[in-house]
């Protein structure tokens, strides 16, 4: 049977002349950037006047909620029956969950006793009340009404029985609920959990123990931890209500990875598979060890190399849903080589997760320039081999996704551009104004786009983190207000949780500054008063990547920031928050690309108005402009340049790109088919 990784996977690099039309004819693709591409996406579409954001929720992750309704859930000390608890908790959830949650339930125990004369029926007794499929509230709602407690508890074959009711593929979960350990064992449910883990499959099992004892605690926990999910107590009704709401909330999210499928290869070589500009994704099996240069899973592919541009490559690590001990390292190393595998370029992108920090590191290669005195150990044409290796010891044992995301910037013409910015003063701080509600995305790829000067409201969830975009043109800078408003659900003791604000830059590369990531405790029984307020410290501007710090600044397009939470599995705890960010500075003319390979004059002071959105004078606006609409909490704000659904903030090089697309694929057929021919010739008697 063909393996359908390797179905989906980009071509390699040898091509018979078929494909080399294929190739040709699929150019459109090469353009890939790291957003999804808009179905009408235009220079002119990308300078209209944008709408106002709307609400972007991420695809949710299916969960089924397994509920325990042995006989023990009888006992009347929630206070009232355990069961009764348990069935008002999953009635509230269900009232708070969004629509588009995919969500079905399940329950052990209803219809047999407790005696040694019922164990073999009672330890199959295990029904689906509802199978997984978007959320109908009031069919759920009834029929959790009528369970009633009575049984054993099967908690191992439930798991499976859990497992093979959700989705075949993907990202999904299970919320078991329980107040003891399993009386059915064989199979023991830590034994089913890890059995689940080793067969690849991507399920999380979340965990909550309603007033166990330290055996059904140890269990509990153990089945969580075997396959990265979290566990928590509850002592009475209100912590079971609160506990639930919180395990689901962290179910139906996750980081959602985008990209095609792609398998590399074990070994170096420029047969490697070939990753032509777009977006990837690929599995990393083992990690490192506490020595940062032993690497664990370490693959290969190859990128197309062509003199005059400039490879932007980032590769992103997605940690598991899980704990993981403190001072433990968690990233990766990416290597640009030639087919001898001497280095082009390196990078490393890693976190040393300590308090319980979840993040996904990401390593990005920024060049340089192929055909350059900089890329002087590059390859001139032909194929680079792209080295992405896992390190650290954080969840080696566990197999994590890596995106990689190739983009080719095209030469340009400069000499119209301002020369490198000056470090600017912060800022003033935004003002918020009424908010409109906003799902934040769950990664880079779902990250909704925020309107410069509109007050959103979101939530997070511990342990959770929220991605938004910022548009900014040429010679724009962006600041930034993020409040805590809560009331945190349930609260956490007085000092509450760490979260982290960090800004990215179109490539992914963190541009966080020191004085921006000091964390502030949420989620405690006060709401915290002290805002995250900063701003970038450079305006964005081509010339930037001759300096300093301010190379980070030297691309225009989708600026991320995200808000991310560390855990806290004791006790997962939800808040809401205002985010306000505003966009300033005068739009600057931008460099004038050229097609790949051409020798750019530097003679021209014309930039290009037509082919790039980054240059329109339409999308202008002032720091005091900026501000004003922000104080008055204006949503309307159309000169900030900012975009709403349909619309596009891609970087003006790429556009460039397009008018060059067809004669790079051309030429790079040409090598391929050259080496192809050259291969027959050796192989001829």
């Amino acid at each position: 049977m063909e393996d359908p990784v390797s179905r989906c996977a980009p071509a390699r690099r040898r091509f018979g002349p078929a494909r080399a039309g294929a190739l040709v004819a699929a150019a459109a693709l090469v353009l890939l950037p790291l957003t999804a591409w808009p179905a009408a996406a235009s220079p002119a579409a990308a300078v209209s006047t944008p709408s106002p954001a709307v609400a972007v929720a991420p695809p949710p992750v299916p969960v089924m909620i397994v509920l325990d309704a042995s006989g023990s859930m009888n006992q009347d000390d929630a206070p009232g029956l355990r069961i009764d608890a348990a069935k008002a908790a999953v009635t509230d959830l269900l009232g708070t969950l969004p629509a588009p949650t995919q969500v079905g339930l399940m329950v052990y125990g209803t219809s047999t006793g407790s005696t040694d004369a019922e164990r073999a029926a009672g330890c199959q007794d295990i029904k689906t009340l509802a199978p997984v499929g978007t959320l109908n509230a009031a069919t759920l709602t009834s029929q959790v009404a009528g369970i009633t407690a009575s049984g054993y508890t099967p908690i191992g074959n439930a798991l499976r029985a859990a497992a093979q009711a959700l989705p075949n593929e993907g990202p999904r979960s299970i919320v078991l609920v329980s107040d003891g350990e399993d009386t059915c064992a064989p199979p023991a449910p830590c034994d089913v959990a890890r059995e689940l883990h080793e067969q690849g499959v991507d399920l999380t099992v979340h965990t909550v123990g309603f007033k166990v004892d330290a055996t059904a605690r140890d269990q509990l926990s153990c089945v969580a931890q075997a396959t990265g999910g979290t566990y928590s107590d509850a002592g009475n009704a209100t912590g079971l209500t609160d506990a639930l709401q919180a395990k689901v909330e962290v179910a139906i999210s996750g980081y959602t990875t985008a990209g095609t499928p792609v398998t590399g290869a074990d070994q170096a070589s420029e047969q490697a598979p070939l990753l032509t500009p777009g977006q990837y994704v690929d599995s990393y099996a083992v990690g490192g060890t506490t020595d940062m240069a032993a690497a664990g899973t370490t693959k290969y592919y190859t990128i197309p190399v062509q003199a005059g541009m400039r490879p932007y490559i980032s590769a992103t690590i997605v940690p598991p849903d899980a704990n993981v001990g403190d001072s433990e390292i968690f990233g990766l190393d990416v290597d640009l080589l030639r087919s001898d595998l001497t280095s082009c370029a390196h990078e490393r992108g890693s976190v040393v997760l300590d308090g319980n920090r979840s993040e996904a590191p990401t390593a990005v290669l920024d060049g340089p320039t192929f055909g350059t005195p900089e890329a002087r150990t590059c390859p001139t044409e032909g194929v680079a081999i792209l080295k992405v290796a896992r390190i650290g010891q954080a969840w080696a044992d566990q197999p994590v996704s890596v995106e990689i995301v190739v983009r080719m910037e095209p030469p340009a013409d400069a000499s119209g551009v301002l020369p490198p910015a000056s470090k600017g003063e912060v800022l003033p701080a935004p003002t918020h104004g009424t908010p409109t509600g906003l799902t934040g995305g769950n990664s880079f790829n779902d990250a909704p786009r925020l309107t410069s000067g509109t007050t959103y409201t979101d939530t997070l969830t511990t342990g959770e983190s929220r991605y938004y975009r910022v548009p900014l043109q040429w010679g724009q800078r962006l600041s930034y207000l993020i409040t805590e408003v809560g009331p945190a659900q349930p609260p956490i003791d007085a000092n509450g949780v760490t979260v982290w604000v960090d800004v990215f830059n179109p490539v992914r590369a963190e541009v966080t500054r020191l004085a921006d990531i000091s964390g502030e405790g949420w989620f405690a029984r006060t709401v915290n008063d002290k805002p995250f307020s900063s701003s970038t410290e450079y305006l964005a501007r081509y010339t930037n990547r001759t300096g300093g710090e301010s190379r980070e600044f030297s691309l225009d397009g989708d600026y991320y920031l995200r808000v991310n939470a560390n855990r806290n599995e004791d006790q997962p705890s939800s808040t809401t928050f205002l985010i306000t960010v505003v966009v300033s500075g005068d739009v600057e003319p931008g460099p004038v690309y050229g097609p790949a390979g051409a020798v750019v004059t530097t003679g021209s002071t014309a930039p290009s108005t037509s082919s790039s959105p980054s240059t329109s004078a339409s999308a202008t606006v002032s720091t005091s402009a900026a501000t004003s609409a922000a104080t008055a909490g204006s949503s309307t704000d159309a000169r900030a340049g900012s975009t709403g659904p349909g619309e596009s903030s891609l970087p003006g090089w790429v556009w460039a790109l397009g008018g060059a697309l067809v004669a790079s694929v051309a030429a790079l057929v040409v090598v391929l088919l050259s080496r192809r021919r050259a291969d027959q010739a050796g192989r001829q008697p």
